[in-house]
């Protein structure tokens, strides 16, 4: 599935050309409140420019179905990825806080899709925008399961991670009870959305970090299905393993069928990292320095000595000296499933550029990495970075860290206990 580009006719206000995909929609909402926790279910409509018999068929069966719209393709342009801590602080009240504010934003959600956004907060700045693909996917932090008295049922995938070598980690930045990930084609639409979601629980929970991202529009794409570039100028997000292939199960989705995290089996566990970026720095080298240091070429990332950017990269390659092609400290040698025991995630990287201040340029990565098992995913590809001292290392700062459960939603069984509320 391609980008969707700019709008081709006029669509309803109230639904997005590919549908507002909630993660937590009305399946989840209603087995929240009848016992289980929530989801990250896709729920689709059609605006006219497709079938909506169709439209409707991705959410159910196949890899799709519980899958939430973050992980989905298209990716949009813009994003905002917020954590909120709730107010409470005894266990009980945590644990109602909790189940309020998940219920709330299943609602709004729904709200969202069914209606739009200027139906539903008269003086929207998204008055007279489309939709723009709108999309909400929720999720939750190990932190709040042990606030809310629940530490039996935190699968072991949601466990802290290690300490890595690029990490320079502000507390403020890390973590949180819950996350809200908003995507969309516009940003105004983003904004929009996330200041109607967290309006509706501002009695409830408080933001502890949020981050704005984006990556080029597909208006301006000569390509629109190309690889995004990040602000390195590299292409990044190569050989992403896509929802309809036999490996995206095992590699993205959590296997849980039994036991106290019951409740995450089909789910996804989601590593969300601020990766600042040392630009000045980076532009200082040769592009030919640059290619050397991540192991791809700068013009259409092949891996250096291949032909096409998919190309699998030739580790055993040498040069005329003897020397590896692609050098031992290069980034994707390190990071390639050789190094890591095959660890693969879905990363979904965008930009952020919060401009310069006293400590220079604020700009970078916004890194999202949905996999089965952060243990042998992320951490995994991690620690084989610092291991082989990792020439990347030197241009970027981790800055943020946080690691969330997204359940999936069981449209068939909305009413299913998962053992947490």
């Amino acid at each position: 599935m391609s980008r969707s580009g700019p709008a081709q006719g006029r669509a309803p206000e109230g639904v997005s050309r590919r549908g507002l995909l909630a993660g937590l929609g009305a399946a989840g909402a209603t087995g929240l409140a009848g016992g289980g926790l929530l989801g990250a279910g896709a729920v689709r409509s059609s605006s006219g420019a497709g079938d909506p018999a169709r439209d409707l068929s991705l959410s159910r069966g196949g890899p799709r179905q519980g899958l939430p719209p973050a992980v989905l393709t298209p990716t949009p342009a813009h994003v905002h990825v917020v954590a909120v801590d709730l107010n409470a602080e005894e266990p009980a009240q945590v644990s109602e806080q909790a189940r309020l504010v998940l219920e709330r934003w299943s609602a709004q959600a729904r709200e969202l899709h069914g209606h739009g956004l200027p139906e539903l907060a008269p003086g929207t700045p998204a008055r007279g925008l489309h939709p723009a693909s709108l999309g909400v996917t929720l999720g939750l932090g190990a932190g709040l399961l042990e606030r809310a008295g629940l530490a039996d049922r935190r699968p072991d995938p949601l466990a802290d991670l290690p300490g890595f070598e690029a990490d320079r980690l502000e507390p403020g930045l890390c973590g949180g009870d819950l996350m809200l990930h908003v995507g969309a084609e516009d940003p105004l639409v983003v904004s929009a959305a996330v200041e109607h979601l967290l309006g509706g629980v501002r009695e409830h929970a408080t933001v502890r970090w949020s981050l704005p991202g984006f990556q080029r529009a597909a208006a301006t794409a000569v390509d629109p299905s190309a690889t995004p570039r990040n602000l390195m100028g590299q292409i990044d997000g190569t050989v992403n393993p896509d929802p309809g292939e036999a490996r995206f199960a095992p590699q993205v989705l959590a296997a849980h069928p039994g036991g106290g995290a019951s409740w995450m089996d089909g789910g996804t566990y989601v590593v969300v990292r601020r990766i600042r970026m040392l630009l000045d720095d980076w532009s200082a080298l040769e592009p030919r320095a640059r290619e050397r240091v991540v192991g791809r070429r700068l013009s259409d990332g092949a891996p250096l000595g291949g032909a096409r950017e998919d190309d699998l990269p030739d580790l055993a390659a040498r040069d005329a000296d003897g020397e590896p092609v692609i050098p031992a400290d290069a980034h994707i040698r390190l990071a390639s499933p050789e190094r890591t025991l095959g660890a693969r995630m879905l990363r979904r990287g965008f930009n952020y550029d919060l401009g310069w201040g006293s400590d220079g340029r604020e700009a970078g990565l916004l890194f999202t990495a949905w996999q089965a098992d952060p243990r042998t995913g992320f951490t995994a590809v991690q620690r084989e970075l610092d291991r082989g001292g990792d020439a990347l290392n030197a241009y970027v700062r981790h800055e943020g860290s946080a690691v969330f459960a997204v359940p999936p939603v069981r449209e068939d069984e909305p009413h299913v206990a998962y053992g947490l509320w």
